[in-house]
């Protein structure tokens, strides 16, 4: 028996209490997936739960109600130190085309927990066209499609894209891992980094940050500015695309977490 469809919705069912979803995941529920009234479907709140529902159809409205007598499926339940969501925070340069909503996507398969879009010299993007909301809705929106159909019950956050001096400004330097390829030969590699971290650096509410720049490299005002702003690191000898920067750091950090 095939299992049910994942669907996000604002709260879970519960008992007398149906719940609306969404135009947009009532619609794909409906019109892409052709269910039907009555058909069970796995309800998540992005918060790390999910209960069975079942799906009610009235004038092309989609409503979730509550299965009895079971109980909330929560995230890592039973899967001991294999957390579903690790605490990794990828800080990256807004790349061209389809390549950043890719990254999005694998970033949700891997574990990272969140991703803070920057605006940096040469980022190809003109976020102030549609404004910052624009984008980061669009993004989040393809983060939960993601996180649906890969079997993870926690969203991943996206935050609005934000100019990478700003940020790294305000945000403090605490365990901030800075890909700078120019300097790869001198700079100590991501993993003997991560391996030298003491329990205290990555104890509980630490998270590991990964700094990944646009395709088109530092501007030399960001080099200038990154090494206060955390520790640079090398990815090896091999010059990297930067989406593929940031999966394979993202990857390495999410063996390391899962290993220690």
């Amino acid at each position: 028996m095939a299992a049910p469809k994942r669907v996000l919705c604002r709260e879970l069912p519960r008992i007398g209490k149906e719940i609306p979803l969404s135009p947009a995941e009532s619609n794909h529920l409906i019109s892409v997936l052709r269910l039907q009234n009555g058909d069970q479907v796995e309800a998540m709140d992005g918060k790390g739960q999910s209960v069975l529902a079942t799906l009610r159809i009235r004038s092309k409205e989609a409503f979730l109600a509550y299965i009895q007598g079971q109980e909330a499926k929560r995230a890592n339940q039973g899967s001991g130190n294999q957390a579903e969501v690790l605490p990794i925070h990828l800080e990256l340069a807004i790349l061209k085309g389809d390549a950043f909503e890719w990254v999005i996507e694998k970033a949700v398969e891997m574990g990272v927990s969140r991703l803070t879009p920057l605006e940096t010299a040469h980022t190809v993007v003109q976020i102030s066209k549609k404004g910052p909301e624009a984008f980061r809705d669009r993004w989040q929106k393809i983060a939960d499609q993601a996180l649906k159909q890969c079997g993870r019950l926690t969203a991943m956050q996206i935050d609005l894209p934000v100019r990478l001096e700003n940020h790294v400004t305000a945000s403090g330097k605490e365990n901030r891992l800075i890909a700078m390829e120019d300097q790869r030969n001198e700079a100590r590699f991501l993993l003997d980094q991560l391996g030298s971290w003491t329990a205290s650096e990555m104890g509980p509410g630490k998270e590991v940050r990964i700094l990944i720049g646009p395709e088109g490299g530092w501007s030399a005002s960001e080099r200038a500015l990154l090494p206060a702003h955390g520790t640079l690191i090398s990815l090896g000898p091999v010059v990297f695309r930067a989406e593929t920067a940031a999966l394979f750091s993202a990857s390495l950090a999410a063996g390391w977490l899962r290993c220690s």
